[in-house]
């Protein structure tokens, strides 16, 4: 009869090492460069629908909000092989606050001074940040053509 036997720690640290990669592979899968294309122009058009009268600028918001949640429920959290990743919000805090703070920060200038032009500065802005982030994105975890 065997009898089981205590890893080593040199063993034990390996082993630790392998479930923290593979909580990264679920958790951070490669993801296409056209999945952040779309979601910039996506972010982008969340601004610059801001610029047509208020009842098609809410109508256009909702329908883009729901592309971008689908695009990213099917290829990030719940794709073929995986159900919902789980999302460390450390990791997405800071993004979803500079995503939020562009919007944020062009309602405020334009409702201050009425520049409409700066929805599409925050746009260009933040379609960048996400392209950026994509980018970095794809560098460490990969590109899943």
């Amino acid at each position: 009869m065997e009898t089981e036997s205590n890893p080593s720690p040199r063993q034990a640290r390996e082993m630790l090492r392998q479930l923290a990669d593979d909580e990264d592979a679920v958790r951070y899968p490669p993801i296409p460069r056209w999945f952040f294309v779309a979601m910039a122009a996506l972010v982008a058009g969340l601004h610059v629908v801001r610029l047509l009268p208020p009842s098609d600028a809410g109508k256009a918001s909702l329908a883009l909000t729901i592309v971008a949640i689908v695009l990213g429920a099917r290829y990030w959290l719940n794709r073929e092989g995986v159900s919902w990743a789980a999302v460390k919000f450390t990791d997405m805090a800071p993004f979803l606050a500079v995503m939020l703070a562009t919007f944020f920060g062009s309602w405020a200038v334009s409702a201050l001074t009425g520049a409409w032009w700066i929805w599409i500065v925050g746009g260009v802005v933040a379609a960048a940040i996400v392209l950026r982030t994509g980018h970095v994105y794809r560098r460490a975890y990969g590109d899943g053509r």
